[in-house]
């Protein structure tokens, strides 16, 4: 049995829901939104411009895999080979090892084969701040913008083999979202 996870990343406004939608859709799979995994806690702090610490995010981090592998719908080996896509912004290189190990260890201990790939949209920061001022009833504020740009790590050159970035600065939803499977056909290949 395997399981390729998309995992959407990025900073707030990048557009990660929008292109995780579009994604599922056409691969046909489940979509998991990321925000949702986060503790009521989380949610909390991050309602009041409070930036999460390394400590907050790491059970979210954690729970992305396992997540996946339940919308997926996996339970047993076998043959069969099955897409997630999830939202997850995935800022920093600590974090998405923290999501490559959880991998490993569903590999490992369930012996489902489960491939993570990164798919990063980034942005200026104008841009971010723009889309998320036009937003309602979400708990991100635009101050938290300004947090996760300082924070965000793009994906390095040892981080290529599973990760690919899109700068979605002035591009229509509709070029995003063409990019974001034409980067999914490369890292499929990879």
């Amino acid at each position: 049995m395997l399981l390729t996870i998309w995992v959407i990343a990025g900073p707030a406004g990048c557009g990660k829901t929008t292109v995780a939608e579009y994604v599922s859709k056409t691969l046909e799979a489940p979509f998991v939104e990321g925000d949702s995994l986060h503790s009521p806690e989380n949610i909390r702090k991050m309602a009041a411009n409070d930036p999460l610490t390394d400590e907050d995010r790491e059970p979210w981090l954690k729970s992305i895999v396992p997540a996946c592998i339940q919308a997926a719908g996996l339970h047993s080996t076998g043959t069969k080979s099955h897409n997630c896509v999830v939202t997850c912004s995935s800022l920093r290189h600590r974090y998405r090892n923290i999501i490559r190990d959880a991998a490993r260890h569903e590999r490992d201990h369930r012996g489902l084969s489960v491939h993570v790939r990164f798919i990063y949209l980034t942005a200026d920061e104008e841009t971010l701040l723009a889309r998320v001022h036009r937003r309602e009833n979400h708990y991100m504020k635009e101050s938290m913008v300004f947090s996760q740009v300082k924070l965000q790590e793009l994906p390095s050159v040892s981080e290529q083999i599973d990760s690919l970035i899109i700068n979605v600065t002035g591009k229509t939803p509709e070029q995003v979202n063409a990019a974001a499977l034409k980067a999914i056909n490369e890292l499929k290949t990879s």
